[in-house]
C-alpha cells in the first residue's frame, strides 16, 4: 500500500485496521483480567490508562524514528515488508489457533505478572499493546510510498484511535466478558487472525512485487 501525500481516508482505515488486528485488546481480554484479579475495579483503570500512555509514546517513536534508522542501516523497504509479514503472518497463525503470541508474552512473564500489583508497563504496555507486531506495522505504514511526514501523521492518528478504543475495552473488560464468554472471546481473535493472515501475505506479495520477483495479475 502506498501512503498518500495528503490525508486519505481510506488510507487511515487501512492503517487503524491493520493495527487494530495486530494490537489486539479483545484477545488481550482474558489475560488481563486474569493478571489483574486480585485488583480492584479502580486500579485496573489506572494501569490501562498508564499502559495505553506508554504504548503509545513507544510506537510514536518507531514510527517517526523506525524507518531512518532502517534506512541508516541500508534495510530496503521490500525487505521490511517481507520480514514483516512474515512475523505478522506468524503472530495470525498463532491467533487462528487460539494461542497467545509467544512474540508478545511467554508463560514465565505471565506468571510474574500475575504476582505484580502494577502490570501496567509490563506486560500491559510492552509487549501485550506496544509488543514487535505492532512496531513493525507502524514502521512498514510510516515508511512506505511517498507520504513522508504525512505516512508518519496517519499512522500516529490510527494509533490514537485504535489505543483509545483499547483504552475502552480493557477498561470494560469484566463486562464485556460477561456479555461475550469466553467463546465468543475466542472466536473474535480466530477471526481476526485469519484477517490478519490476509494482510501479512499482502505485504510478502508487495515486498517480492517491488524486487521485481513477482507480478500480480489485474483482477
Amino acid at each position: 500500500m502506498e501512503i498518500p501525500a495528503t490525508f486519505d481516508l481510506l488510507a487511515f482505515a487501512t492503517i487503524a485496521f491493520n493495527l487494530f488486528l495486530i494490537i489486539d485488546p479483545v484477545g488481550c481480554l482474558p489475560l488481563f483480567i486474569a493478571i489483574t484479579k486480585d485488583n480492584t475495579k479502580k486500579e485496573r483503570r489506572a494501569m490501562v490508562r498508564k499502559a495505553v500512555l506508554i504504548a503509545f509514546f513507544v510506537l510514536v517513536f518507531f514510527a517517526i524514528v523506525g524507518h531512518p534508522l532502517l534506512s541508516y542501516f541500508q534495510i530496503t523497504t521490500p525487505a521490511m515488508r517481507i520480514a514483516g509479514g512474515v512475523l505478522l503472518f506468524i503472530i495470525g497463525i498463532e491467533m487462528l489457533y487460539g494461542r497467545v503470541s509467544r512474540t508478545e508474552t511467554t508463560e514465565k512473564e505471565e506468571e510474574e505478572a500475575a504476582e505484580k500489583e502494577d502490570v501496567s508497563i509490563t506486560p500491559l504496555a510492552i509487549p501485550l499493546l506496544a509488543g514487535p507486531g505492532a512496531i513493525t506495522v507502524v514502521m512498514l505504514f510510516s515508511g512506505t510510498g511517498k507520504g513522508g511526514v504525512m505516512g508518519a501523521l496517519l499512522v500516529i492518528l490510527a494509533l490514537l484511535l485504535v489505543l483509545a478504543s483499547s483504552w475502552l475495552l480493557l477498561s470494560a473488560s469484566e463486562t464485556i466478558m460477561e456479555v461475550m464468554g469466553t467463546l465468543g472471546i475466542r472466536v473474535t481473535a480466530r477471526v481476526m487472525g485469519l484477517l490478519l493472515i490476509f494482510m501479512a501475505s499482502q505485504f510478502v506479495i508487495d515486498g517480492l512485487t517491488a524486487l521485481g520477483l513477482v507480478k500480480v495479475p489485474v483482477i
